[in-house]
């Protein structure tokens, strides 16, 4: 393991910490997840249920 391969780990790791041990972090950042997921499913399944319906 490279010194560019330890400096990325601990990047993540450091985020994964700080996201999990405040609760507001943690809370925003599911929400943010959530809205991807929303965004992403309706933008590629209510085309494909209105082509089912008609």
């Amino acid at each position: 393991m490279n010194k560019k391969d330890r400096h990325q780990y601990r990047f993540w790791r450091w985020l994964i910490l700080s996201v999990v041990r405040i609760p507001r972090l943690y809370v925003l950042v599911w929400g943010f997840i959530g809205l991807c997921a929303l965004a992403v499913l309706k933008g590629d399944v209510m085309p494909l249920i209105a082509g089912l319906l008609q």
